[in-house]
Order: C-alpha cells, then sequence, then structure tokens
C-alpha cells in the first residue's frame, strides 16, 4: 500500500500522518524489493479509491473506513480474492470446505434467525461443492449460473425469501467463483421461477441452471428424471400451464430449449439445496 501511494504522488511524510507511521518507516520499506502477491494484488483498487476521496477531504476517513470494510467483507467470502489466496497458502481449509470468515466473523449471518441463517449455511455449502468439484465447471452455462433456497414453509414464497449468491456463480481459472455470501433477494432470476413452480409443488424450494444441449439431453434421458420441456424461460403463462397439466410425484428439472438470442438451460429442481447438488454432480459426473 504504502508503494501505491508513492505512486500516486504522495510524499514520504504525507504517507507516514496518514498510516500513523514514522518516514523513517516509510523510507525503509520504500526500498524494499517488491515481493508483491496475489493478496496485494486485491488492494490496488481499494487504495485509489481510499485515496480519491481523502483528496477531496483528508477529515473523511468515515467513508474510508467503510469502503475498506466493505472490500474486506466481500473479498473473504468463500471463492473470492482473499479466500482465494489463504487456501493456496493452507490448502486443507479448501480440503475442508472453510466458510468460518462468513459463519463467524460476518455479524449479518450471526444476527438471522436461525432458519435463515441455516439456508446461508447450505448455500455455502453447496458453492463448496461446485468450486472443489474440477468437472461441475463444465456444466456452468455461458450465462452464468446461481443456486437458491427458500424456506421449509411453502407460504413464505415471495421472491425475497429465497437466498442466493448476488453477482451469480461465474467460471474463472477452471473453477466455480462468486463475489460474496448468499443474500436474500441475491438471486431474483432464479428465485421468480421458483416461486412459480412452487405453487404447484410445494416440495420444490431450490434450484439451479446448467447448460442444456444434446448431450445434457442424453444424461437426462439416462438418469430418468421427470422433466418439464419448455422454449422460453421468460413466458410465465406457458410455464404455469405445463405445470398445471404435469402429474408426476418428482420433477427433477425444466428445460428451457431456448429461443433466438437466448442461451438454452437446464433448471435442476430439488427439496432443498443439497439434494439439487446431488443431481448436479451427478450430471457434470457423467459429461
Amino acid at each position: 500500500m504504502i508503494k501505491t501511494l508513492a505512486g500516486l504522488g504522495w510524499t514520504q511524510q504525507k504517507i507516514a500522518e496518514t498510516m500513523f507511521l514514522t518516514q523513517a518507516a516509510v523510507s525503509t520499506y520504500l526500498k524494499r524489493e517488491n515481493t508483491a502477491n496475489a493478496a496485494d494484488n486485491l488492494i490496488q483498487d481499494l487504495v485509489a479509491r481510499s485515496v480519491s476521496i481523502m483528496e477531496k477531504d483528508p477529515r473523511d476517513t468515515m467513508t474510508v473506513m467503510d469502503i475498506v470494510c466493505q472490500a474486506c467483507k466481500v473479498a473473504r467470502s468463500p471463492g473470492a480474492g482473499l479466500c482465494v489466496e489463504h487456501v493456496s497458502e493452507v490448502p486443507v481449509l479448501g480440503v475442508r470446505g472453510c466458510t468460518i470468515c462468513t459463519k463467524y466473523l460476518d455479524k449479518a449471518v450471526l444476527s438471522m434467525e436461525s432458519d435463515r441463517r441455516a439456508i446461508v449455511q447450505e448455500l455455502l455449502d453447496s458453492f463448496h461443492r461446485m468450486q472443489y468439484n474440477k468437472r461441475y465447471v463444465s456444466i456452468i452455462p455461458e450465462v452464468q449460473s446461481n443456486i437458491v433456497l427458500g424456506f421449509v414453509n411453502p407460504d413464505r414464497n415471495d421472491i425475497n425469501d429465497y437466498a442466493g449468491f448476488p453477482g451469480r456463480i461465474i467460471k474463472h481459472e477452471g473453477e466455480a467463483r462468486i463475489t460474496g455470501a448468499p443474500t436474500f433477494g441475491g438471486s431474483k432470476h432464479i428465485a421468480r421461477l421458483v416461486s412459480i413452480i412452487r405453487k404447484h409443488v410445494p416440495t420444490i424450494r431450490s434450484a439451479t441452471c446448467v447448460i442444456f444441449n444434446k448431450k445434457i439431453a442424453e444424461i437426462l434421458n439416462q438418469l430418468g428424471w421427470s422433466i418439464i420441456w419448455l422454449e422460453n424461460e421468460n413466458d410465465e403463462p406457458a410455464i404455469n400451464a405445463a405445470l398445471r397439466s404435469w402429474t408426476g410425484n418428482d420433477l427433477d428439472a425444466i428445460v428451457f430449449k431456448g429461443i433466438v438470442g437466448m442461451e438454452p438451460l437446464t433448471f435442476i429442481l430439488g427439496k432443498n439445496a443439497t439434494n439439487v447438488m446431488d443431481k448436479a454432480e451427478k450430471v457434470a459426473s457423467l459429461l
């Protein structure tokens, strides 16, 4: 950070006063060889934003602290920058699917009612299954993915009653990544679909989206799943009509074969996120 500030034209004295250091300490650090690692690189944008604020008003430290804390919270979310760097330094954390930063350091999670906290934790566990299953990334679609989970009570069926990952689950360097911890209302697109489905099939409270192509169609047929086949995922009347006429016991997926300009997708459904991941990983294993 000191070298970044110096590169932005800050004097050693100004850096020292801002960071509560001596000028000698700043001078000594600037003489060291550059040993930046991935974690250091994560703060470059943060430093630039903080400097921009303090250039306008050096007294506005609360705004800077708010930016720093928010950036830190996002960066230590499972699969985010600091989390990935930490796992690379301590590989056993990845093997164990560490979520300690979210579970024990995030006051928003700790203050949740127990059923909300359980939903967030199950989604985090599901994401870790995606992240550490190297085959899973092959079924993440071009529009990216997400996974949502709602309450056990089917009457709690508003879109904001479903938690998901904000910003979607993306493909990056051969694995699934997220930009932050699950939030209620974090994936309105999939939540809207599950909310529609649940009016007809109350046991369905979770879903994720994966690719659809000829090979996936063969796998779904091989698995013997109960599936509704449609064209357009935005055609709500068609979705409701198909659900009203559906007579099966378990609905495993809805496939939207796509229209011009819209990617074909498979929405895998389940009674909870664990159930959805069991199904999704089965598909990935057969691809």
